[in-house]
């Protein structure tokens, strides 16, 4: 099985591990691909031969560096062309002894809700127009914050800046939604990290135009900004068109912004919509020499990262963890999406361009599972190991169910 030989490979670059780590670590992998109901403890030691739910718990417990070993995975594997993705993203949680429950937003709804957050960040390949897991921390809830003495922004500043080695040997530019846009979150990561941050201003943000005229001779500061922009009806001559297409254009100009407290690279992108109806997004880069149309795209390839995460909620157990401990929560949430991230390998990304259809995760899944139950079937029959051998349907009948099969 190739997945194997890719865990292995990949495992045998972390020597922290000792050998029966690392069979569990491949082996735990291996189950999130194969179970087909609920992944939870209960059910992991049901569908194994060799570790009991004891076992599990205890190897959850234990640390494991996830960061280091999706990193090895992406670069063996991706396109080489990517940038960091940072989604803080609500779980499902009931009760309240688990540590860190809370409210917590959730997009999905809308609102508040009572559960666990997790920070997750992803390596999207812009190229190959998806997102690979790098990393998942639980959110300390606002008691734990206050305790601490720390901030829900000081938190996810932490997070990039724990995996900032890791991070950087993807790429030099991290990717975030609007509610990243504040000083505190956007200064400590670049001085700390030195990545670019890439993000969304409001259609209303507050930045001025710099002046480029002729200083006046004498005392006094030098002009530095030459007006307010009005983005309902900006000075265009102070932008530059680097983008015109059917659906929409891309201006580019150096700005400062008041709140930020720095200038910034903004890519101002107008909408053409047949109604006529004018609509804008504004998109910015901490870099002041990135392109805007690179900082468009860069902006757009998050979305990616969505999609991972629907994955994994949908197919390999995201919100089933049983377990209470921060450790053995954040150990079941990596596993869930590094688990997505060796589909995509072994079954997408390996296949060519031209000959490759949409990831399908549910196919990746029916293909295991009939592994599985076949595997399960075999190993009970007499001579089962030479049916198996000399049967040519084998691959046929793993694929039954599949959407390609």
């Amino acid at each position: 099985m190739r997945v194997i030989t890719t865990i292995d490979t990949i495992l045998s670059k972390m020597p922290d591990l000792n050998k029966a780590r690392r069979k569990f670590i491949g082996h735990c992998l291996l189950m999130f691909l194969r179970i087909g109901v609920r992944i939870n403890f209960l059910s992991l030691a049901r569908h194994s031969a060799n570790y009991v739910e004891s076992s599990y718990r205890n190897h959850f417990e234990d640390y494991f560096d996830f960061s280091t070993f999706n990193t090895e995975l992406v670069l063996g594997t991706g396109s080489g062309h990517y940038v960091i993705g940072l989604d803080m993203t609500y779980i499902r949680k009931s009760g309240k002894e688990t540590q860190g429950v809370g409210k917590y937003w959730s997009g999905c709804s809308g609102k508040a809700e009572w559960g666990l957050e997790a920070g997750i960040l992803a390596a999207i390949d812009v190229d190959h127009h998806s997102a690979f897991h790098i990393d998942a921390v639980q959110s300390p809830d606002k008691a734990e914050r206050t305790a601490a003495g720390f901030s829900y922004m000081d938190h996810c500043v932490c997070l990039v800046v724990w995996n900032q080695r890791n991070l950087k040997r993807l790429s030099d530019y991290l990717v975030v939604d609007a509610y990243f846009t504040k000083k505190e979150f956007i200064h400590p990561v670049v001085e700390k990290t030195g990545l670019g941050v890439i993000g969304r201003l409001r259609n209303d943000a507050d930045l001025r135009y710099l002046y480029e005229g002729v200083q006046k001779s004498g005392k006094g500061r030098p002009k530095q900004y030459d007006g307010k922009v009005n983005w309902q009806s900006p000075q265009m001559q102070r932008f530059r068109l680097v983008y015109k297409g059917e659906d929409l254009s891309i201006y580019e100009a150096k700005l400062y912004c008041i709140f930020l407290r720095r200038c910034l690279k903004i890519a101002y992108v107008r909408f053409h919509h047949k109604t006529g109806k004018q609509a804008y997004k504004i998109y910015f880069s901490t870099d002041l020499h990135l392109p805007a149309w690179q900082i468009t795209r860069y902006y757009q390839a998050r979305f990616q990262e969505e999609f991972l995460i629907r994955d994994a909620k949908q197919f390999t157990g995201l919100q089933h963890c049983q377990a209470r401990s921060r450790a053995k929560t954040e150990f079941h949430w990596n596993m869930s999406l590094t688990t997505v991230n060796l589909a995509k390998v072994e079954h997408w990304i390996k296949i060519p361009k031209e000959e490759r259809k949409s990831f399908s995760m549910k196919d990746v899944k029916i293909r295991y599972y009939n592994e599985l139950l076949l595997d399960t079937f075999f190993d009970n029959l007499p001579n089962g190991d030479e049916l198996k051998k000399n049967n040519p349907q084998m691959k046929q009948l793993y694929s039954f169910g599949a959407r390609d099969a």
